[in-house]
Order: structure tokens, then C-alpha cells, then sequence
């Protein structure tokens, strides 16, 4: 006959020793979940694009063969153009908006490892004090804890600011893709280049890739078993990440060529 263990109620329940945690375990922020599904979303739509972009690149070849000098005053020209392409801008911005939410779910749920570290491997008398430093900070704390020094000047360190700044960029509404200095310079100039699916490929990229090597620094560093292994989840991102890398774009966010690697041009 099994005994459910205690039920906890209260913090003061809790132990000051992180080893001897009992169930239940951690509640995260579930943002792992949405991480994993945007980019599986975000890998169907990328396979999606390689056939409506040339298909797109053909039609309109025919189009500035018909029209050879694009006026915009040609009210018959512009709405033959706006129907062709019409079909890849909404996929392009469908690409888009999958890969801005992988990249907020990266930092947010680095953070959320971070934090669930500190719990299941420092003592409460260290985990609590740094509760609300900087997550860049609080690595530094909780990796010296746990005997790992100098990880300020390693990747890892990096890779964490790097998150933070991208989430608070975009969680502050400011464009990601521009300085920050002042309201002005962030939102009234206009970029060299606007963001489009090149970028959008390549923030993803460097963005999950970030928050793969804080959780595997975090896993390494573990004493604790509950926090030294590799989740489903993460492994079915490793799994997306290997895929999205297949795909090869060249140019910039107006004109592009995209292959893949199962199909190079």
C-alpha cells in the first residue's frame, strides 16, 4: 500500500536543504511548452515557404516582363502585383510572428531554469538573497555556489544577457532591431533594413541556441538529479533546432533565395 507523501501548503514547509526537496516539484512557467511548439509551427511553415516563394519569384517575373516600368499610379499594375504576392507576405509574416515568440519563450524560460537551479541546488540562505538580481547576476551567484568560477567571462554569461536584452526590448515595446537609447531613435527612424524572414531565421537561431547552452551549463552544473537531466521538451527543441538549421537564405528581407538542404538549388 503506497503513501501519498505530505501535501505542501505552506513555505514553512519546505526544507532549507535543496536536496531534501520533496514532491511536489516544480510549477514553471510553461513557457518551454510554447518555445518547443513555436518552432515546430515555425519549421512546417519554413517547408511551406520553399514552394510559395518560387512560385511567388515566377509569377512575378512575368508580371515586370508585362510591366516593365512599375508606376505607382498604375492602379491595374499594383493590384496584379498585390495578388501575386499577397499569399507569401502572409506566410512571411505568419514565419515572423512564430519566430518572435521563440525567441521570448528562450528567455523567458532561461530564466525560469535559472531560478528553478537556485531553488534544487542552493542552500535557502543563498537561493533567497539573490531571488531578485539580474538573471546575469544571479548566474554568476549560483554557478560560484556551485563551484563553478569564472563563468563571467565564458559563453554562457553571454548567452544570458543576450536573452535578457532581446526580452526586454521586445517586452518594453521597442523594436528589437533597433537602438534603445530614446523612444525617438527606436521607433522614428526607420532601419538600414527591415526585419524579414532572413533575420527572423537568424535571431531564432542565436536566440534558442542561447537558451540550449544556459540550460545545458545549468544541467551540467547541477548536484541535484532533479535539475541534471534533459527534458523531452528540450530535446524535441535540439530535434527543431538540427531541422530549422537545414534551411539556407540568402539575401535580404525584400529578396531572398531559400533552400534546403534535402533540396539544394
Amino acid at each position: 500500500m503506497s503513501i501519498e507523501p505530505e501535501r505542501i501548503l505552506s513555505v514553512d514547509q519546505l526544507p532549507d536543504d535543496p536536496m531534501k526537496m520533496p514532491p511536489p516539484y516544480w510549477r514553471g512557467s510553461g513557457a518551454i511548452f510554447h518555445l518547443s511548439d513555436a518552432l515546430q509551427e515555425l519549421e512546417r511553415l519554413m517547408h511551406q515557404l520553399i514552394p510559395v516563394h518560387a512560385d511567388t519569384e515566377s509569377r512575378l517575373e512575368k508580371h515586370f516582363e508585362k510591366y516593365p516600368e512599375q508606376d505607382d499610379d498604375d492602379e491595374e499594375a499594383q493590384e496584379e502585383f498585390a495578388d501575386i504576392a499577397d499569399g507569401l507576405w502572409a506566410l512571411e509574416h505568419k514565419i515572423k510572428l512564430k519566430a518572435e515568440l521563440a525567441c521570448l519563450m528562450s528567455a523567458i524560460q532561461s530564466e525560469d531554469d535559472l531560478n528553478r537551479f537556485c531553488v534544487f541546488n542552493l542552500h535557502k540562505d543563498i537561493a533567497e538573497p539573490i531571488e531578485k538580481l539580474s538573471p546575469a547576476e544571479k548566474l554568476l551567484v549560483a554557478s560560484a555556489a556551485s563551484g563553478s568560477i569564472g563563468v563571467k567571462g565564458k559563453a554562457v554569461f553571454e548567452a544570458v544577457r543576450k536573452l535578457v536584452a532581446w526580452r526586454n526590448t521586445f517586452a518594453h515595446g521597442h523594436c528589437v532591431d533597433r537602438p534603445t537609447k530614446s523612444l525617438r531613435h527606436n521607433h522614428l527612424i526607420s532601419p538600414d533594413e527591415y526585419p524579414g524572414v532572413p533575420s527572423a531565421l537568424d535571431n531564432t537561431i542565436n536566440l534558442v541556441s542561447a537558451f540550449l547552452l544556459v540550460n545545458e551549463h545549468l544541467r551540467v552544473a547541477s548536484a541535484n538529479p532533479y535539475t541534471g537531466g534533459a527534458s523531452v521538451e528540450v530535446q524535441e527543441i535540439n530535434r527543431a533546432m538540427t531541422a530549422l538549421k537545414q534551411f539556407t537564405i540568402a539575401g535580404n528581407s525584400h529578396v531572398y533565395s531559400i533552400n534546403h538542404a534535402d533540396n539544394p538549388v
